[in-house]
């Protein structure tokens, strides 16, 4: 017998196992049964009309893994509860759903890697469902592609509704892409909590991400929670602006955004209180927002949904170059919809207004499927 043998006999290790399944059916059985360290590979044809739920329980030294090497396809869509979980490589494409999630991941501490939805589009733009959608608590999305959006909802959402919904989650690596611009509200590409929670503490981590022609409506990325960081991610050419629009104490550190020629792109813009903008390259970008930093006029008394006043915000260390309308608007939207408090306790130093490029952009190749995961 050998040592590993003896070993699992005597110490009651038990050893990781790998499937392979060709059906619906199969891969939930498999994954009823799975321990932690298993691995499941979806292998055969592509999966058409699959509507399909996973609970995973797997450990932190010990995940679950379901890798995926059949696209799905038609109005196909996942659930995942459990935690600790994998979902390596999914390919969710020329599909549309009428409602609901593509992908949506609940419970705690689940990865989502190297996964695709493209395409994924009904034929009204009115239908509203996002594509990748995280509750719980604790996740990471890495390395995947979301691509050819045209139609309401959100590439991808943090949601914050219930006691247990307490973010944490780490979206890094991803490449958002080609985002048709949308009809009103509710096409932003990404956004974290709602109006309703937009006071809860999210702490989520939004680095490294490449976004390139997303251009749903004046918010690219939307946070609507508090104390979250957006660090080092690439924004070329997207007719929208990084919004802190809900939510306090949230860190805007050393990201490049390039306006590429879209004279709707734009910068980033501030609501609320406690916020740090730090570092941010901001070049060539339009007047969506009518500057490069537009610091919001806020409503006295704001109900959740409202502009709060923009209070105690730093702003330090950015490059602002060739940027259309104003480099720092001070009471963005004043006297609509009854905003009439001006920013007040704003520091605002070390802004360099030429110079060389000290950021990287992240090009595809460093993001989404084909990069290489950490």
């Amino acid at each position: 017998m050998s040592l590993v043998l003896f070993m699992s006999a005597c110490f009651g290790i038990a050893k990781a196992e790998e499937f392979r399944v060709e059906t619906p059916s199969g891969l939930k059985r498999a994954a009823e049964s799975a321990q932690p360290g298993d691995v499941i590979t979806v292998v055969g044809a592509d999966w058409h009309d699959v509507e399909l739920k996973l609970t995973l329980q797997g450990t932190h030294e010990k995940p679950i893994t379901v890798r995926s090497q059949v696209a799905w396809t038609g109005a196909s869509s996942l659930r995942l509860h459990g935690s600790y979980g994998v979902l390596d490589g999914f390919t969710f494409k020329n599909g549309s759903l009428k409602s609901g999630h593509v992908i949506r991941v609940a419970g705690s501490h689940h990865r989502v890697t190297r996964c695709t939805i493209e395409n994924y589009n009904p034929a009204e733009i009115d239908v509203r469902y996002p594509w990748l959608s995280l509750y719980g608590h604790h996740h990471r999305v890495d390395h995947c592609r979301l691509a050819g959006k045209k139609h309401s909802g959100n590439m991808l959402v943090v949601w914050l509704v219930g006691e247990g919904e307490v973010g944490s989650h780490r979206i890094t690596g991803n490449h958002f892409v080609d985002m048709a611009r949308g009809d009103g509200n509710g096409f932003e590409a990404l956004r974290i909590g709602t109006s309703e929670f937009s006071l809860k503490s999210a702490h989520c981590v939004v680095s490294g991400n490449l976004f390139e022609n997303c251009d749903g409506e004046i918010e690219l990325i939307s946070n609507k929670s508090c104390d979250n960081l957006y660090e080092r991610n690439t924004i070329v050419g997207c007719a929208g602006a990084l919004t802190l629009r809900h939510g306090n104490n949230c860190i805007v550190r050393e990201n490049l955004i390039l306006g590429d020629g879209d004279r709707h792109s734009g910068g980033i813009r501030v609501v609320g209180a406690g916020h740090q903008i730090i570092g941010n390259h901001i070049e060539g970008v339009g007047n969506r927002i009518d500057g490069a930093i537009a610091l919001s006029a806020g409503v006295p008394d704001p109900k959740l949904h409202q502009h709060a006043q923009v209070q105690n915000v730093l702003i330090d260390g950015n490059t602002l170059i060739d940027n259309a309308g104003e480099e720092i608007v001070m009471g963005h939207g004043l006297s609509s919809r009854s905003r009439t408090l001006l920013p007040k306790d704003v520091t605002v130093k070390n802004t360099r207004r030429t110079g060389k490029r000290l950021l990287k952009q992240l090009k595809p190749e460093d993001v989404g499927p084909a990069a290489s995961p950490k």
